[in-house]
């Protein structure tokens, strides 16, 4: 299994446990991408103090965010890729998503020949490089893992056999149910936040298909959270993506101009997060996080940007014009919002990664993993 962010880390932790504890399957976890990066927190100890097993580390970042570096580095890391799948020589590689570093896993399997099992195919993301990625992933796996019906009737539509696409619900609804969250006071100390209401938790990362550029986005977005009397704001570094250095730039400024109102905290990990999440009155930023965990605790959001257009949006989310002065308002309506019970219903109930593990289990997986285009007809996306 692939994990290459502290993202996809807390969404893959049940099913890891999962399939650690099954007698029939054995858990390789091969590290990358920003868990070993120094400039991103070393995310990789949370890893090791679940008490995981790395089978493989694979560096792949260099310090540079331009495109052509991140071009480069992706170059590097495909052979690396391919060295360590060698050596490791899995049944199946688990991949979750749509970032770089998963694309050019999948990419080391499929040279290998080795099924891809693949998790969240389907979805939609306009704004971001992500989506061209996602559906590349999709074309390249054996078994998808899908959130929702309607991206099992995309994968379908891509040309995969309805057989082999499993509506599992998202990973998400399975972590919230299983965590203990911290409290309020608990994350103020671990953190040193201060979560004095009204507080906004803020996540934003560069996404170089939006329709503004990230520096006007970030900037619009910071102005309008600025004008909202006496909000608290707690945000979280950006990750890897192309164009984060800028991004984080101006995010340290802005927090260090703005110390008596601004929190910055580079990682919280995924308790630590999700905890600070449900304390906080609204959550903002262009994040997945806005659109799936944010929903799902019943947390107003506030999405910026194009960046998750096309995912499915519950009605706790509002997307307002990147202009700050209407991103002011839908914060302070956020504000005034009654909490919901949640949306998990969107994404299916728990249970994601029992019945992932389950299917892993029983199907039997060829190698090389051949497919035929399955063209739909009437009735072949139900």
């Amino acid at each position: 299994m692939l994990t290459g962010t502290r993202a996809d880390y807390g969404l893959l932790r049940g099913l890891l446990h999962a399939i650690d504890g099954d007698d029939a399957l054995e858990l390789q976890l091969l590290v990358t991408g920003t868990h070993l990066s120094d400039r991103f927190g070393n995310t990789v100890d949370e890893i090791r103090r679940d008490g995981f097993e790395i089978a493989a580390a694979v560096p792949i970042w260099s310090d540079s965010d331009t495109r052509g570096a991140v071009a480069e580095d992706i170059g590097r890391a495909l052979p690396l890729y391919v060295a360590a799948l060698e050596r490791l020589d899995p049944d199946a590689v688990v991949i979750l998503g749509d970032r770089l570093e998963a694309f050019t896993a999948a990419t080391a399997a499929t040279i290998l020949s080795l099924p891809i099992a693949h998790i969240h195919g389907g979805e939609i993301t306009e704004g971001a490089m992500d989506d061209a990625l996602r559906h590349s992933i999709t074309k390249m796996s054996y078994l998808h893992f899908v959130s929702t019906a309607d991206h099992r009737r995309r994968v379908i539509q891509l040309g995969e056999d309805a057989e082999r696409v499993f509506f599992h619900g998202a990973p998400i609804v399975d972590a919230l149910a299983a965590l203990e969250l911290m409290s309020p006071d608990a994350v103020q100390e671990r953190f040193g936040v201060s979560l004095t209401a009204p507080v906004a938790l803020v996540t934003f990362h560069p996404a170089v298909m939006d329709a503004a550029d990230p520096e006007t986005l970030l900037d619009e977005m910071l102005a309008g959270l600025l004008s909202v009397d006496g909000l608290r704001m707690v945000i979280t570094g950006s990750n890897s993506d192309i164009g984060t250095a800028s991004v984080r730039e101006r995010i340290a400024r802005f927090a260090e101009e703005h110390a008596d109102r601004v929190d910055f905290v580079e990682s919280f990990g995924q308790l630590g997060y999700l905890s600070a999440m449900a304390a906080a009155n609204v959550v903002v930023g262009n994040s997945s996080s806005t659109v799936l965990e944010a929903p799902v605790l019943g947390v107003p959001s506030v999405l910026i940007g194009d960046r998750q257009k096309g995912r499915p949006l519950a009605p706790t989310v509002t997307v307002p014009a990147v202009e700050r002065g209407a991103i002011a308002d839908a914060v302070r309506n956020a504000i005034r919002t009654a909490r919901t019970t949640g949306e998990s219903d969107v994404f299916g109930p728990p249970g994601f990664a029992e019945r992932a593990a389950q299917t892993l289990r029983r199907t039997a997986l060829p190698r090389p993993a051949r497919k035929r285009f399955h063209d739909l007809r009437p009735g072949d996306d139900k």
